[in-house]
């Protein structure tokens, strides 16, 4: 295998890869939920309950981005 056949490759891996990664980005989708007084963990059960019951999908993440009264969670749901 000569030094361009072994770029050539190596660069398709890369491609092919990095490809994967886009797909499985787009199986995602962010859900907001309203929470009054928003905190980690009510936020964080908030998601599980949502993803286990309602959607059956995996939970990534979550995040309280708006605190107070009229608080909301940020919930990232991937397809399984």
């Amino acid at each position: 295998m000569d030094v361009k056949h072994a770029t050539l490759c190596c660069l398709l891996l890369v491609v092919m890869l990095h490809a994967n990664q886009i797909v499985a980005e787009d199986s995602c989708s962010y859900d907001f939920l309203s929470i009054p007084f928003c905190k980690s963990w009510m936020c964080k059960t908030q998601c599980w309950i949502e993803s286990q019951v309602i959607t059956s999908n995996t939970l990534k993440e979550y995040k309280c981005v708006k605190g107070g009264f009229n608080g909301w969670c940020r919930c990232l749901f991937c397809k399984k």
